[in-house]
């Protein structure tokens, strides 16, 4: 066989393969993991149901495929790419946010739908164990979250007293929770600044205090120009009465 022959067979094998994996994505999201046969997915994807467990042994097999291409293809590279362009903490923090909600509300939010089945196929199926494929996979992706957050501290940031694992389950729930609600309300319009909405709130907690003092020194001080410019104003109306009164 050429190379070019290897090649074709290859891509064949490939497309077959993502074929599989759509067609099993789209109706364990919609129909539910023990509601979906592998006939119905060999059939959506257009195979026989004999090629599917010739890519993948068993159901469960098939959606940590789909979850797989999901994090490695999908949230691990843009997350990383995140971390190598965007220096400052918040600023870092506001792109992995927006990433993640833009990646699981893709498609009517069928990847959040996804995810939250496997939660319970794969406590069901492999326990609650370190061992757990989708534990191993969400560890690599958090991974860069806890990177933006201990350079955040090691740059003062952020307060050096934060616990990595509480404010990671802080930062993602927060984030997948408002995104349901924002979904349901409004779908994907809006989104960016619904996750400004969520953040400011968790970046007042997590900012060092310093920098936290400095910002409210900078609102007194405005708030005193601001005192200052009316009274000044309403000292300049009592003077236009006053003058008033004496011209009459």
């Amino acid at each position: 066989m050429t190379d070019t022959a290897r090649r074709r067979s290859r891509e064949r094998l490939e497309e077959r393969e993502r074929g599989i994996l759509d067609a099993a994505t789209r109706l364990f999201a919609t129909a539910g993991f023990h509601a979906t046969s592998t006939r119905k997915i060999a059939s959506a994807a257009g195979v026989s149901e004999g090629t599917v467990f010739h890519y993948f042994g068993s159901k469960n097999e098939l959606m940590l495929g789909i979850l797989d291409r999901f994090y490695n293809e999908v949230l691990n590279p843009k997350a990383a790419e995140v971390l190598d362009t965007v220096m400052d903490t918040r600023g870092r923090l506001r792109a992995l946010a927006l990433h993640h909600v833009s990646s699981l509300a893709a498609d009517n939010a069928l990847m959040l739908r996804l995810l939250q089945v496997y939660v319970g196929v794969d406590l069901e199926f492999l326990g609650q164990s370190e061992q757990s494929p989708l534990r191993s996979l969400n560890r690599d992706y958090v991974g860069h979250l806890d990177r933006a957050v201990r350079e955040g501290m090691e740059r003062g940031d952020l307060r050096d007293s934060l616990q990595v694992r509480p404010l990671r389950d802080m930062f993602f729930g927060t984030l997948e929770y408002g995104l349901r609600t924002h979904m349901y309300h409004r779908g994907v319009d809006g989104l960016a600044d619904y996750v400004d909405t969520l953040l400011d709130p968790l970046w007042e907690g997590l900012r060092e205090a310093d920098q936290q003092g400095s910002d409210a020194t900078l609102i007194a001080e405005r708030l005193e120009a601001v005192s200052r410019r009316l009274e000044r104003s309403a000292e300049l109306l009592e003077e236009r009465k006053t003058s008033g009164s004496l011209h009459e």
